[in-house]
């Protein structure tokens, strides 16, 4: 694997004068020329901007999405520039509730809501994306308790394509607030909300390798004593990385070392050397692995539940039904070690609490989410091909960030309020402001 330092911001480039800008996502995969880049520095620079903006608007965050959510040949809005700290808190039946700016990274919202001795319930597996970004695409850590980040919004306030605020909370407007919890930048440019947070803590964090069979047996019991469960599954090999958080008050302390991107080059390198010798593959990994060491780590939470990923890569991620998901996992597992012996990226499973988001793949009820992954200079194809029937078989709802070819119909069977998001749409932006071809196919309206 080439050791791609990237940054995780999205590229953008100054164009000849007239020249549309460039921009691409985290992974390349997607890219664009809108013909503006708006960057503000508050709301009402940005009603100015939208106002006097003509065609198409986007909004785009750190670009960690798979997918063409923030592509647009026309205004391209970044919310980097407004990077408000806490701007207040109160508390209600759920407890703490801070608002915060939307278009800050989760990481520099962490450090703001510690120096008020406070902290997100629960992060993803990185943290340099937006608050907006990852509300709106139902970014998820794990934890058989812990919702989506867009689970915690209590409230939210919206500037509309017709430069219009407008804000719902759960005691006023709260069809607003579940339409808007997973909205993929289709009501609204999410300028704030209201988040569920608690008390600042420290997490102790324990990563073992076990063999893969007794973790999928043991899985529903390990989310329930855990307070973050996860598991990473290596394709060719009998061993999986179990991953478990629990709060503590213990001192801080680190015991063994690892590092994710040597172990992804060392990976990528095998996999070079047995790409046609699966079953000596199988037998090295089998080897090297069962002889390592358990990795401890006790720290703050949030600089234990999110990592830094430099290496780039690609992404599918479908949440299941609870029921049969490690049949589901057993079953991708199969096709990838039949068919395609260039895998060498862990195959990442979660849980994820049920929340009340119209458009949240967790709504009405807790899934397990299973993500499989290809370094970014290798084909990704057969994620659709192999992968994604497997999942949408099952039942799966997909990941909004990240790779699927789902259309409205598909999607209307599997969200109940499907329908009624669609009319709040076009209610809220009847001349289709923010609709690029990928929400046009989600929805099914034009693009034009």
């Amino acid at each position: 694997m080439a050791e791609t330092e990237t940054t995780t911001r999205p590229k953008t480039a100054s164009p000849h004068p007239g020249g549309p800008h460039q921009w691409s996502n985290w992974s390349g995969s997607v890219t664009a020329r809108p013909a503006q880049i708006l960057r503000p520095e508050c709301e009402n620079e940005l009603r100015k901007g939208v106002a006097a903006s003509q065609g198409k608007l986007r909004m785009c965050g750190a670009g960690h999405s798979f997918t063409a959510l923030a592509a647009t040949d026309g205004t391209l809005i970044s919310l980097d520039n407004m990077q408000g700290e806490v701007l207040d808190q109160r508390r209600d039946t759920s407890g703490a509730v801070a608002r915060l700016q939307a278009g800050a990274s989760l990481n520099s919202l962490s450090k703001a809501l510690l120096a008020q001795g406070l902290a997100f319930k629960n992060l993803g597996d990185i943290d340099v994306q937006s608050l907006a970004g990852a509300a709106m695409t139902a970014t998820h850590g794990t934890g058989q308790d812990l919702p989506c980040v867009a689970g915690e919004m209590r409230s939210v306030r919206l500037l509309t394509a017709g430069a219009d605020v407008i804000e719902a909370d759960d005691t006023s407007d709260r069809d607003l607030l579940d339409a808007a919890r997973v909205s993929l930048g289709a009501l609204g440019i999410l300028t704030q909300t209201g988040l569920s947070v608690r008390p600042a803590f420290k997490l102790h964090r324990k990563s073992t390798v076990r063999k893969l069979a007794d973790i999928m047996a043991q899985a529903d019991d390990l989310w329930d004593r855990h307070r973050n469960f996860e598991f990473f599954v290596l394709p060719f090999c009998d061993y999986a990385l179990q991953l478990t958080h629990d709060e503590t008050t213990r001192p801080d302390m680190r015991k063994g070392a690892s590092n994710d991107e040597a172990s992804l080059r060392d990976l990528r390198l095998l996999r070079t050397a047995t790409k046609r010798l699966p079953k000596l593959r199988r037998r090295l990994l089998n080897t090297f692995l069962g002889k390592t060491k358990d990795e401890e780590q006790i720290g703050t939470s949030f600089d234990l539940l999110a990592s830094v990923r430099k290496t780039v890569f690609n992404e599918m991620e479908y949440h299941m039904p609870v029921k049969g998901a490690m049949d589901v996992l057993a079953e991708v597992l199969h096709v990838i070690e039949r068919t395609r012996p260039d895998v060498f990226f862990p195959i990442e499973v979660r849980k994820t609490a049920a929340d009340t988001g119209w458009l949240s793949p967790f709504e009405g009820a807790p899934l397990i989410s299973i993500a499989v992954h290809a370094h970014q200079p290798d084909d990704y194809m057969w994620f659709f091909e192999l992968i994604e029937p497997v999942f949408r078989r099952h039942g799966g709802r997909p990941h909004w960030g990240k790779l699927h070819s789902l259309g409205a119909r598909d999607l209307a069977e599997l969200y109940p309020r499907f329908g009624e998001f669609r009319k709040l749409r076009a209610e809220l932006d009847p001349k289709g402001r923010f609709i690029n071809p990928h929400l046009a196919k989600i929805l099914d309206v034009s693009a034009h």
